[in-house]
């Protein structure tokens, strides 16, 4: 495993979800979100506990360092997912998901911080063009539902801080506990405990449960493509710069464009937005690998 670089692994980790996305957007065409993160959740401990059994040494579980990943849990992807909900129901869309596009430049900052990671001008330049291309990538006119709340902003921005802060926190457990299957187990299932608790308090509906034959097959796709993601992103932290890594596995949105077209022809148009944005992406993915 150690011959393959971080940044492979990062950019596996943006394709998986992407694909995961896709799967996601078709099961809920006879479902809903709330199902969506519980199933996904349900399947990643499934998926990754019996991974971990029968590959990966389990004595890790009785050390204190476990507890960075539970705790990691606690924040990613339980409280981000839902500080990301209230920021697009507050703003919309096209206001939230540029500005959860920044996480890169939180863990950037924060490497640098507490891990004593050099920045460089090509990192900062291709982590620019990066955020620059998936925000172009993601704007959407006329979807901000309430003009001028500025005040909501800080729903996305303390979302992609806290998703920034998990990536280096996790790096440091990788260093103490260097099984990516077993840590993306724990993480799994702390965000599992907080997520029902989250969806109770928000939902409170007998709604929230909707599984059925046409979703179910798209839901455990999607569960196990995910499971696949987090144990990349794990592997990349671990052999790989915060810094490098995360930029590397924000690139979804280009993934997401790419089966979208082949898949949801009927949806999804290629525009010169969308061409520029797309080579501004692969632009910075290629400036971090080539010279980080």
């Amino acid at each position: 495993m150690t011959s393959i670089p971080a940044e492979f692994y990062a950019l596996t980790n943006a394709f998986l979800f992407a694909l995961h996305n896709m799967f996601t957007k078709k099961a809920l065409r006879y479902s809903n979100p709330a199902t969506a993160v519980i199933s996904s959740l349900l399947i990643n401990i499934v998926f990754l506990w019996g991974v971990s059994i029968l590959f990966v040494p389990l004595a890790p579980l009785t050390t204190p360092a476990i507890l960075i990943f539970v705790v990691v849990g606690f924040f990613q992807p339980g409280l981000t997912r839902l500080l990301s909900y209230k920021g697009i129901d507050a703003l919309g869309v096209a206001i939230t998901d540029p500005i959860r596009a920044t996480t890169p430049l939180f863990s950037a900052a924060m490497a640098i911080l507490f891990l004593g990671e050099q920045i460089t001008v090509p990192i900062v330049a291709a982590t620019l063009m990066i955020i620059a291309g998936i925000t172009l990538l993601s704007w959407r006119g006329g979807s901000m539902k309430l003009a001028g709340s500025a005040v909501f902003l800080w729903y996305p921005i303390a979302a992609s801080a806290l998703a920034g802060a998990t990536q280096v926190v996790r790096k440091f457990g990788m260093a103490a506990v260097p099984h990516p299957f077993l840590a993306a187990a724990v993480t799994a299932t702390s965000s599992f405990v907080v997520s029902i608790l989250t969806l109770w308090y928000v939902e409170k509906s007998k709604e929230t449960w909707r599984m059925n034959r046409q979703c179910f097959w798209w839901f455990l796709a999607a569960g196990v493509t995910i499971s696949l993601g987090m144990t990349c992103i794990y592997y990349a932290l671990d052999l790989g710069k915060v810094s490098v890594v995360i930029p590397i596995s924000s690139t979804g949105p280009f993934f997401s464009l790419i089966l979208a077209a082949i898949f949801l022809r009927d949806v999804e148009k290629v525009t010169l937005r969308i061409v520029i944005s797309a080579t501004m992406i692969v632009g910075g993915v290629v400036l971090l690998t080539l010279w980080k």
